[in-house]
């Protein structure tokens, strides 16, 4: 396996994880579960941990914490392929986990 398979293996399962706390956590998933607009909502939330993630690349904490990611424009762009991966992943599951009615 690959450095990248691998990168893109834990941002899937991030991406799960993502998706059954937002589904399965009790005050969470009640909160959740009231809005019409879980696809945004769950979106929201890779966009703001990958946004996150990002500005802490760019400040002098980065080499502390280990952030691999660089504070540039290539950054960026692997930013967004990682943001991609976890949505993906979460609405997978979303749809496999609904329940029919």
């Amino acid at each position: 396996m690959t450095s990248e398979q691998l990168i893109t293996a834990i941002l899937g399962i991030l991406g799960v994880l993502l998706q059954f706390a937002l589904k399965y956590a009790p005050k969470l998933s009640d909160w959740y579960q009231s809005h019409p607009n879980k696809g945004l909502i769950a979106l929201s939330a890779s966009v703001l941990i990958g946004g996150v993630y990002f500005a802490l690349s760019c400040t002098p904490y980065a080499a502390p914490l280990k952030i691999a990611l660089t504070c540039t424009q290539g950054g960026a762009f692997v930013l967004l392929n990682s943001i991609f991966i976890i949505a993906t992943t979460q609405q997978l599951t979303y749809l496999i986990t609904r329940k029919n009615k």
